[in-house]
């Protein structure tokens, strides 16, 4: 599959989930509001980009692992406002959206657009990744986000919770798989 196939698979998954999502009106003009949380003690390493050269990239994605932690609990999530909106989508997992930037200006590293989930054999669901989506041009972490193919946004994935072999910031990751035709979305734990 090429890198702009996948990407346009990715984004119809977005476009599913912005779509699909009771609140999507409200998404693309509410205002993160949640402070980011801190997490203590990181063990979690995550692989370089080979063609990253700012030493500040690895500091950024600490950040974001920091203020996500939280979120490996899906049900604290949902409590954020994020909504999930689609079926998993092979290479890229469940999408949890909570809103669509206008532009760069409303873009937060530690405030993503949303939460990337993958489910496990014991049918939970565990965080994978984070994404980030403007209606304009934009860049994080010294990447720009990439041009809408099918909807009408920007988008650039950070695989910050999942290792991705091609890279932290391409936007399909091959170590993603989803459950069998008919399987339905895993319910959080102790629902």
């Amino acid at each position: 599959m090429s890198r702009s196939s996948a990407r346009a698979l990715g984004t119809l998954g977005l476009a599913a989930a912005i779509a699909l999502t009771p609140a999507s009106a409200a998404l693309a003009s509410a205002a993160l509001t949640e402070p980011a949380a801190e997490a203590a003690g990181e063990s979690h390493t995550t692989r370089a980009v080979p063609h990253q050269t700012d030493p500040s990239v690895e500091t950024q994605l600490k950040r974001v692992r920091a203020a996500t932690v939280r979120y490996q609990d899906v049900r604290l999530a949902e409590a954020d406002g994020y909504t999930l909106g689609e079926s998993c989508i092979p290479g890229l997992g469940y999408h949890f959206v909570r809103q669509v930037a206008e532009s760069q200006e409303q873009l937060e590293i530690t405030e993503p657009n949303s939460m990337l989930y993958v489910p496990q054999e014991d049918g939970s669901l565990k965080l994978a990744g984070v994404g980030y989506v403007s209606k304009r041009e934009a860049s994080l972490f010294g990447e720009e986000l990439s041009p809408p193919s099918i909807l009408p946004y920007y988008t650039l994935h950070a695989w910050v919770w999942e290792e991705n072999p091609e890279g932290v910031f391409e936007h399909i990751n091959p170590n993603i798989s989803c459950p069998g035709k008919g399987a339905g979305i895993p319910a959080p734990e102790g629902a």
